[in-house]
């Protein structure tokens, strides 16, 4: 099984730029998102529906919020493992799960989505928020998760879209391709994370494309719905048993 260190076209620029904002990175996300990450989340989580006794993975768990929030549903009755590439990140999260005494409940650890370090059918379930667009290969990604979850196991993937609506859509678009890049910037003091931001989003696969990447995966009813207008979409698939 292959390392974070020995993974060949592992986007270490994408990894840098993701520890030089972890400092200001939760308060990011709840500024430039109005507050509505936080419901995003909490709709992931409710989607997976964590039960007592399960085992779940948090891939790209950045500062650990989905990893809490799993664990919020059953404190010290379930076991989450959070997976990032990001050191710093990591090190944040690591104190949000210490603050909250949840260390025997929640792991984390660095490595890489699309090397999973973990056996076959090892999780219950497998959770995904605003993680898969940065990965080198998101369909080997959705690979991993399957294999590492167990026979009927969920999965659950949090994504940004596109307003479908057209008046909705422009202002959208004016919003996360102009102003939030500032906003970002000014905050973040780093040139050019809030710009990977739109990019990233723009050329990655969405609604029907990204169901249809999941069923590649091997993943059976695969559904997705839209959140806050279709800023986000969720999405939501079994492993075939």
């Amino acid at each position: 099984m292959q390392t974070l260190e020995r993974t060949s076209g592992f986007p270490r620029q994408i990894q840098n730029m993701f520890g030089a904002v972890a400092p200001k990175y939760d308060f990011l996300n709840r500024l430039l998102s109005a507050g509505r990450d936080q419901y995003w989340r909490k709709a992931a989580v409710d989607l997976l529906s964590p039960q007592m006794g399960e085992r779940f993975l948090d891939v790209a768990t950045g500062t650990a919020d989905i990893a809490l929030e799993i664990a919020s549903r059953h404190p010290s009755e379930l076991k989450v493992m959070g997976i990032d590439f990001s050191g710093p990140m990591l090190k944040i999260g690591q104190k949000k799960v210490a603050d909250k005494q949840l260390e025997r409940t929640i792991t984390l650890q660095k490595g890489c989505g699309e090397f999973l370090p973990f056996a076959d059918g090892s999780f219950h379930g497998v959770i995904s928020a605003f993680g898969l667009r940065n990965f080198f290969d998101s369909q080997r990604a959705l690979n991993e998760m399957h294999r590492v979850l167990q026979d009927d196991g969920k999965v659950v993937i949090l994504e940004f879209s596109h307003p479908p609506n057209p008046l909705l859509g422009w202002g959208y678009l004016f919003y996360f391709h102009f102003l939030l890049p500032q906003v970002g910037k000014f905050f973040s003091r780093h040139k050019s994370a809030y710009n990977y931001l739109p990019q990233s989003v723009a050329k990655f696969p969405m609604r029907d494309d990204l169901a249809l990447l999941m069923e590649q995966s091997g993943f059976r009813s695969v559904t997705h719905q839209d959140l806050t207008f279709g800023i986000v979409s969720l999405y939501h698939g079994i492993k075939n048993g």
